[in-house]
């Protein structure tokens, strides 16, 4: 039992502290960052922890259906890096030409794979490496340590909205703008793209909400009265410091976001208020939440609003990540059934780009990141992706159908990670590490075991506010 304990702690210190780490440093969005392949090798550890604490016969259908996903699609990435005889490759939309101009260049077709570029799959496939990491770790942990792990998260977050407004105070060669290529005028945060920022902050609003409604719970016996209602000014404060963070990014997308946000987590406090066994206590939830979102829309509206006003009154349909997407839509669809593979957005896009529309821009990204799947993973990929959302819809239904302490913590979950997919189909938010790495935890606490097993405890204990 000691042995267990100490895994399990062991395992939830070491998951925070890549979490923190993939926040800090993983907010690049291009290829070969130094800092992306230093969170690779540091995920190692906490990755081999994880598979040693891990039972499979202790997940929930929804987990193992999860982990099959996530293995079709390793095999899908696989099988892109591997290499085709030449009548074969030469089947493959487009490789004639390709062929062709090898041949002019005197260089012979030989054995290639599906992908255009395999050190750029290669690098696509190593930068799972910390998202998978912590999923596993967190699959392996009990509720109330997952719900530390999601506390730990929001105040990762606390102190990165206060970096941003570091920024702003010092101004555009601030150097806590870490990123070589970054927004200037804006909060970014550890992030090189202010929208990124944004979209960190939108997902974490349910999230602390979860921890408000949480606080409004009955508290224990032993909890001190001092105790609780300090926690519950913390989450308060959270909320209120994540709306604030939203506006002073001045991203659009971000903007759209919160307003999602604001409204699943409505529903969240709605649907606990419908929890008859605690309905009595609803209308504390209810009230402390609506404090915290009229705090955060004045203290929005004092720092933020100006910068705001300037960037919605751009036309955005005159913005290029239009035409980006519908380059690459068309580029997936002569491409079709096999993509170009996984990392490979760059150098294939540039043979796709109208002439008309080139400039001294470098096009790195679709800005629609399911665009860019379908580009990348061709049909299979695009199969595994309704795979992946029907999975998620079942879990969204059954995480809004559960009871007890945990039921918060797992409805906000799900609408978080439907916020970073509904920010995907106008920006590349999963492309960072950060990103990426947040979003499987949330994923980790959608579909965790509610069983336990030989190494993580069972879930007997309830978490009305589990404070780290």
């Amino acid at each position: 039992m000691l042995t267990a304990l100490r895994g399990q702690r062991l395992a939830l210190a070491a998951g925070c502290a890549l979490l923190a780490l993939a926040i800090l440093m993983g907010g690049g969005t291009r290829q070969g960052l130094a800092a992306d392949q230093l969170l690779q090798m540091l995920s190692l550890p906490l990755l081999w922890l994880a598979l040693m604490r891990l039972h499979p016969k202790a997940l929930d259908r929804g987990a193992r259906l999860a982990l099959a996903w996530l293995l079709l699609m390793a095999t899908w990435i696989a099988l892109q890096l591997l290499p085709l005889p030449p009548t074969l490759w030469m089947r493959l939309p487009e490789r004639a030409a390709i062929a062709a101009d090898l041949a002019a260049a005197g260089v012979a077709v030989g054995w290639r794979p599906i992908t255009f570029d395999a050190t750029a799959t290669l690098r696509a496939a190593l930068a799972w490496l910390p998202p998978i990491a912590l999923a596993l770790a967190a699959l392996g942990l009990d509720s109330h340590s997952r719900v530390r792990m999601v506390q730990a998260l929001l105040l990762i977050c606390v102190f990165a909205i206060l970096i941003g407004f570091a920024q702003l105070a010092g101004g555009q060669h601030s150097p806590l703008r870490w990123h070589t290529h970054t927004n200037t005028l804006e909060a970014v945060g550890p992030f090189a793209n202010r929208n990124h920022f944004a979209s960190l902050l939108a997902l974490a609003v349910p999230l602390a909400t979860a921890w408000i409604i949480s606080a409004t719970r009955p508290r224990p016996r032993q909890m001190a009265v001092l105790t609780h209602n300090t926690r519950l000014g913390v989450a308060i404060t959270i909320l209120v410091l994540l709306l604030v963070g939203i506006a002073v990014s001045r991203s659009r997308a971000g903007l759209l976001l919160a307003a999602v946000a604001v409204v699943l987590s409505a529903a969240l406090a709605w649907r606990n208020h419908q929890e008859s066994p605690l309905r009595a206590h609803a209308p504390g939830a209810r009230r402390w939440l609506a404090l915290a979102g009229l705090l955060g829309l004045v203290f929005g509206i004092q720092y933020g609003l100006v910068g705001l006003l300037d960037r919605v009154q751009q036309d955005p349909f005159e913005d290029m990540r239009w035409r980006i997407a519908a380059n690459t839509l068309q580029a997936a669809r002569a491409l079709a059934p096999t993509g170009a593979g996984a990392g490979t957005f760059p150098v294939t896009y540039v043979q796709f780009e109208p002439a008309e529309q080139r400039s001294a821009f470098f096009v790195n990204r679709a800005h629609n990141d399911w665009a860019e799947w379908w580009l990348e993973g061709g049909l299979p990929m695009l199969l595994l992706l309704l795979v992946a959302l029907l999975i998620l819809l079942r879990a969204t239904l059954a995480a809004w159908r559960s009871q007890g302490e945990y039921a918060p913590w797992r409805r906000a979950a799900t609408f978080s990670v439907w916020l970073v997919l509904l920010h995907s189909l106008v920006d590349y938010p999963l492309r960072t590490t950060a990103i990426a790495t947040v979003t499987a935890l949330l994923l980790a606490i959608v579909f965790a075991a509610r069983r336990g097993n030989g190494h993580a405890a069972q879930d007997t204990r309830a978490t009305p506010d589990a404070g780290p």
